[in-house]
C-alpha cells in the first residue's frame, strides 16, 4: 500500500501542474517538424551516388557463383553499386547493423538446386539496412537486373544445350524473406524517434528532483524517522516518476502517428513497452545522480550533459556513426529496439535490447538503494 501511495502522489504532484508539460511537448513536436523537414533530402535518392552493398556465395553449385560473376562484373550496375564480400550471413547482418553497407545480397546453401519443381523459384536473399537514408529501389533495380539477365540467360543456354538454369524470381525472394521487408526511415521518423527518446532522457530531471526531494533537506530528515522503508518509498517514488515521463512519451508518439503520419511500425504494444521501459531507465538515472552527488542542483546539470551527449552519440541530431562506441549512451538501446520493430519487424532483437535496458535500470536502482542506506546510517 506505501507504494501504490508513493506512485499515486509522486505522479499526482507533476501532473496538476501541466502547462510545463504542454510547453515541453509542444516543443519537441516543433523540433520534430524542423528537423524533419530540414533533413529531408538526407533521406531520398538526389543522385546517382553509388550505394554500399555487401554479398556472400554460400552455393556449391554453379548457378550462385554466376550470379555473383554477373553482379560484380557489370559494368551497368557498377554505375549504382559498389560491392563488398562477406563470408557468411552473420556477417553480412553485422555489417548492416554497423551501417557499413546499405544492403546484404546473399546466395543460400542450395541455390543453384532450387526451383526444380514445378511451379518453384530461386529464392535471393536481399537484406536492407535499419536507416540507411538511401532508397531502397536502388537496390531492388541492382537484383532485378541481375535476376533479368539470368533468366535471359537461361533461355540462351537452353537454346545452346549447354546450361539450363531455371528462373530465379527476385521479388519472390523479397516476400519470403523476414528481413527484406525492411523499410527505409522517413527524415519524419528517423527524427520523431530520435526527439522521442531525447525527451524521455529528459526524464532525468524528475529523478533528480523527487529524490532530492526524500534524500536531502527538510523532507528528507523527516522520511528517514518515518516508519515506511527505504525500498518502498524508493520504489514507488520511481515508478510515479516514470509513470510521468511514460505518458508525455505517448502523446508525442500518438502525436506524430496522426499529425505527422509517422509510421510506427506493426507490434505498437512492442513499442509501448520499450518507451515505459526507457521512462524507467531515465528516473532511475536521474535519481542515482543525486543519490551519489547529494545536490540535485549537480546532478541536474549531470542529466543535461548526458541527454545531450546521449542524443549525439546516437546520430540523433545529426546522422553519424560511432559504431560499439554508441553503446555508452543509454538511450543507444531504447533506439535499437524501436528500429528493430519500426524498421526491421523483429521482435527477438528488440526483446534483447529491452532486456538490456532493465538490466541497467536494475543496476541503478540497485546502486541508488545501497548508497543511500550507508548514508543513512
Amino acid at each position: 500500500m506505501n507504494i501504490l501511495t508513493q506512485i499515486f502522489y509522486s505522479g499526482k504532484r507533476i501532473l496538476m501542474d501541466p502547462k510545463p508539460i504542454f510547453v515541453r511537448l509542444l516543443s519537441f513536436m516543433v523540433i520534430i517538424l524542423i528537423l524533419g523537414t530540414a533533413f529531408k533530402n538526407q533521406f531520398s535518392v538526389t543522385s546517382l551516388d553509388k550505394v554500399k552493398v555487401a554479398y556472400s556465395n554460400a552455393d556449391s553449385g554453379q548457378l550462385g557463383e554466376l550470379f555473383i560473376k554477373s553482379m560484380i562484373g557489370s559494368e551497368e550496375i557498377k554505375s549504382l553499386a559498389e560491392f563488398e564480400q562477406v563470408h557468411s550471413l552473420d556477417e553480412g547482418r553485422e555489417i548492416l547493423n554497423n551501417e557499413e553497407a546499405v544492403a546484404f545480397i546473399f546466395i543460400p546453401d542450395g541455390f543453384s538446386k532450387q526451383g526444380e519443381s514445378e511451379g518453384t523459384s530461386k529464392t535471393i536473399e536481399v537484406y536492407l539496412a535499419k536507416s540507411s537514408g538511401v532508397d531502397t529501389t536502388i537496390v531492388r533495380n541492382v537484383v532485378d537486373s541481375l535476376v533479368n539477365g539470368m533468366n535471359t540467360a537461361g533461355v540462351v543456354a537452353t537454346m545452346s544445350g549447354n546450361l539450363q538454369m531455371e528462373q530465379a524470381n527476385s521479388d519472390t525472394s523479397l516476400e519470403e524473406v523476414p528481413l527484406t521487408n525492411s523499410k527505409s526511415a522517413t527524415a519524419i521518423g528517423y527524427y520523431s524517434i530520435a526527439m522521442l527518446l531525447m525527451f524521455l532522457l529528459r526524464g532525468q530531471e524528475y529523478g533528480a528532483s523527487g529524490m532530492g526531494e526524500d534524500y536531502l533537506g527538510t523532507v528528507g530528515d523527516r522520511l528517514k524517522l518515518s516508519p515506511i522503508k527505504p525500498f518502498e518509498q524508493y520504489l514507488g517514488k520511481t515508478i510515479g516518476l516514470s509513470l510521468v515521463t511514460f505518458l508525455q512519451g505517448m502523446v508525442i508518439i500518438l502525436f506524430t502517428k496522426y499529425v505527422y503520419d509517422v509510421d510506427w511500425g506493426n507490434h505498437f504494444a512492442v513499442i509501448v513497452l520499450v518507451v515505459f521501459v526507457f521512462s524507467l531507465l531515465s528516473t532511475t538515472l536521474g535519481g542515482m545522480l543525486t543519490i551519489l552527488t547529494q545536490d540535485s542542483v549537480k546532478a541536474d546539470a549531470i542529466a543535461n550533459i548526458v541527454t545531450l551527449g546521449s542524443t549525439f552519440l546516437i546520430g540523433g541530431f545529426v546522422i553519424v556513426d560511432f559504431g560499439a562506441f554508441a553503446a555508452i549512451a543509454p538511450s543507444y538501446y531504447a533506439k535499437s529496439a524501436i528500429f528493430n520493430v519500426v524498421y526491421n519487424d523483429q521482435l527477438g532483437p528488440a526483446f534483447v535490447n529491452i532486456g538490456q535496458m532493465l538490466a541497467i535500470t536494475m543496476l541503478f536502482a540497485v546502486t541508488s538503494i545501497l548508497v543511500s542506506r550507508r548514508k543513512r546510517a
